[in-house]
Order: structure tokens, then sequence, then C-alpha cells
């Protein structure tokens, strides 16, 4: 089990001020139990702020005690066990002000499962991978939508997107090639759970999920859907998609050598298989890590 966090959690609000966008309510609440910052490991550690927006579940998230945990979390506490120079501590923040806490320096890094993107890498630097996604299409198991095997399936149909995702972009790509008949992106910012839930009732035709947050939103939540994974292949030569999530590092300050020790301590994690056992205690039992 990975030793207590070594640093406090700093889950305030995030001011205003620093990036016009307001924290997450949770993270304000969470932010009251938090304790007091504690001292790094030896006074001269580098201390590296993380932001995270502590969903989607089970990647990034508040437990029942409001304290924050989640795979790509827990990950970085065993990376910080391996460094005795390198020393982190954490906010969580709405999903913009990651990438605008980034963009100002404000945050060191941001954990929240994020793809690795050719547009991101041109923003940011980012760590090994350690996720490989496994993307497909949640629908309402009453739906009359047949078989699906590419986006083609989905031309008509309604269905979410959030403004910046992955899922979302590769969404307005296939429209801009198909102007006379494209999937209709209803824009919103309802948390996933809401978000399945409308799709469980048919208030939209489908939705993009990874298999692991489909399982923790959607049958693990109680809901009468199914998932129809879409070929990995397909999805990258044909959208660009990219399948590997990684930690992104701002460029507003040289991350340089701490980037590369924490790279040096997750390949050492991947190796010996700790990374591959923590996966399956957050995934039920699914592996997500790289193929190697």
């Amino acid at each position: 089990m990975p030793r207590p966090l070594k640093t406090s959690l700093a889950l305030a609000a995030i001011a205003t001020a620093a990036l016009g966008l307001s924290a997450c309510a949770s993270s304000a609440n969470a932010a009251g139990d938090a304790s007091q910052a504690a001292s790094s490991k030896d006074g001269s550690a580098e201390v590296l702020l993380v932001a995270t927006g502590a969903s989607p579940k089970p990647y990034t998230y508040l437990d029942e005690n409001d304290e924050l945990t989640g795979y790509d979390i827990e990950l970085l506490k065993l990376i910080d066990e391996k460094l005795d120079d390198v020393d982190f501590k954490y906010e969580v923040a709405d999903f913009p002000a990651l990438f605008a806490g980034l963009d100002s320096g404000r945050f060191d890094i941001v954990a929240n499962n994020l793809s690795a993107t050719e547009e991101r890498r041109q923003k940011y630097d980012f760590s090994d991978p350690y996720i490989e996604a496994q993307f497909g299409i949640a629908l309402p198991a009453n739906s009359k939508i047949g078989k699906v095997t590419s986006l083609d399936d989905l031309a008509g149909k309604r269905t979410y997107g959030t403004p910046g995702l992955n899922f979302t972009k590769m969404l307005e790509a296939y429209n801009e090639k198909h102007p006379e008949n494209p999937i209709v992106i209803e824009y919103t910012e309802l948390d996933l759970q809401l978000q399945f839930q409308n799709l469980a009732a048919g208030l939209v035709d489908f939705t993009f999920a990874e298999r692991v947050v489909y399982d923790g939103y959607g049958p693990d939540a109680g809901l009468d859907l199914t998932f129809t994974p879409l070929d990995g292949d397909y999805l990258v030569d044909t959208y660009g998609t990219n399948l590997y999530s990684a930690y992104a590092f701002s460029k507003a300050k040289d991350h340089s050598a701490a980037l590369e020790k924490i790279n040096g301590a997750l390949n050492e994690l991947l190796d010996d298989g700790t990374v591959s056992e923590l996966s399956k205690k957050f995934f039920g039992g699914l592996d997500v890590t790289p193929r190697r």
C-alpha cells in the first residue's frame, strides 16, 4: 500500500483572480478537511504542484472522506516514494482550469487521464504513457442502433460532447468531413454520471466512452447500457486518435530534470508489474498499462 501522502492536499477553490475560473465545489468542501502543509522530504526536494479535476472516477476522484485518490493519483504517490528530491502537492480544479494553469505555469503537472495528442504536445510536455485506452460506444440496452463499427453508423444520431475532450474532437472531425449527415453534438458541461443517466433514459442516442469509465458510470452504477468497442487502429488511422494517456507538464518552467526522474521511476514501476497490479485494483481486474 502506498504510504500516506507526504505533502498536503491543497484542495481549496482556485481564486478567480488567479485563473478567472472557479474550482469545482467538491474541492472547496475538501479544503476544510485538508491538513496543514507538511515539510517536503528533506527540505530541499523540488515541490511540484499537481492539478486534477477529480473526475472521471476511477482515474481521479474524491473518496467518501473527501480524500483525493484514483489510479492517476496513487501512481504518482508510488513514483513519489521512489524519488528523494522530487515531491508532489495536489490541487483540484475545474477541467478547463487545468489547461489555463499549465499555460500560466501555476500548475506544474496535470494528472487527469489526458491523451497525449500531437496538438497537446505542441503546448505541453508529457511523461511516458501509463494508460493504453480502449474506446467504444455506449448505448441504451433498448437502442435501435445496430452494430457499430465506425462513426458512419452513428450519422444523424445525437450525443453529448464536452468541449476540448478527445471524443468531442473526433466527432467534430467527422462532421467536418460529412456535413450532409453529421452526428448531432449537444455540447454540455454535465458531469459524467448525469450524462450516462440521461443516455439510459434515452435523452441522447449514444456516448463515446473509455471502457473503464463506462464500467464505473454505467453497469456498476446500475444503468441498463451496452458497450461496443471500436477498433483502435481505425481511430488512430482515421482521426489521429491517441490511445495513450500521460501526465502533462507545463512548459512555462523548465521541468526537464524532474520529468526525466519521474519517467525513470514510472518505467521501473511498469517493468516490475506494480502499475499492472494498481490498474487491476482500480479497474476491476483490467490491465490498462501500455503494451511493452
